[in-house]
């Protein structure tokens, strides 16, 4: 009966936590989407984590509220010990900036902007190369080229491209005399916006080295305690003692999740918050 309720307490410590991702979840997901596919990686990493932390410190303890911990351990623990959302920033931001590079350099030599734009799915990075065929799909399709870049500014949904991409949609809504040197322009900014996000992700190293170290010291502590002093948390077992648990454990998780804050970089407000629909 008590592994039972553990396991029940684990559904639902993972329902709770994989409802709270979907409310504060910032990137967009198609209405048509399927629920699998539109769960994230970083997501269901979370989620897989739960569900282990549950299971662990259930089982070791027999405790409903146990479980509960342990699921909501395994969620937040996946993106403390990971490595910072800034990598996959800078990544796409140099990936971006190259490809208005290419871009600038393809413009010369084709007539206008979106048969350059074509001619550069080929030697685009990796990363962006999805994003940029989809580009040209809209645009072949009937979207005006303006939107086509606000709907590429919605799917890499970060504030930083937004703001290489702004002159680009300029470029397409109003022509431009000068374009290489506007294209010269926002690639040289978007190396900005890269050199400064690198400046802040080594400012933040420290506080989160910190951070590590103590969610592992604490929970390496707790571990322990669990599995050599089993006296120690007999108290617990009651009632009261759960109710008391609980308290303790929603002070740890503000702790640990205000120094997760500061570690993290802020967001920056959005230019472009939701796909364009063509006209």
């Amino acid at each position: 009966m008590t592994v039972l309720i553990v396991l029940c307490s684990t559904g639902v410590g993972v329902g709770i936590a994989l409802i709270v991702a979907g409310l504060f979840a910032t990137t967009p997901v198609a209405k048509k989407m399927s629920f699998a596919k539109g769960i994230d990686t970083a997501t269901r990493q979370s989620a897989v984590a739960a569900l282990i932390g549950a299971a662990v410190v259930g089982l070791i303890t027999q405790w409903p509220v146990g479980a509960l911990i342990g699921a909501a351990v395994g969620w937040t623990l996946r993106s403390a010990l990971s490595s910072s959302s800034s990598t996959r920033v800078t990544n796409r931001l140099d990936a971006l900036a190259t490809w208005i590079e290419t871009l600038r350099d393809s413009v010369a030599a084709h007539r206008g902007l979106v048969a350059a734009i074509e001619s550069t799915v080929p030697s685009a990075p990796a990363s962006l190369r999805a994003n940029i065929e989809a580009l040209v799909i809209r645009i072949k399709s009937g979207t005006p080229p303006d939107r086509a870049f606000a709907a590429l500014a919605s799917e890499l949904a970060d504030a930083s491209a937004d703001e290489a991409i702004a002159p680009l949609i300029l470029a397409a809504r109003f022509g431009g005399a000068d374009l290489q040197n506007l294209l010269g322009t926002a690639a040289a900014n978007t190396r900005e916006q890269l050199a400064l996000v690198q400046r802040t992700e080594v400012a933040r190293a420290k506080p989160r080295r910190e951070m590590r170290l103590v969610v592992v010291v604490t929970l390496g502590f707790v571990l322990a305690t669990l599995t050599i002093g089993h006296g120690y948390f007999t108290p617990f077992s009651t009632t009261t003692g759960q109710i008391v648990l609980v308290v303790i454990a929603g002070l740890f998780a503000v702790g640990f999740g205000m120094m997760n804050r500061l570690s993290r970089p802020q967001p920056m407000p959005r230019l472009f918050e939701s796909p364009a629909q063509p006209s």
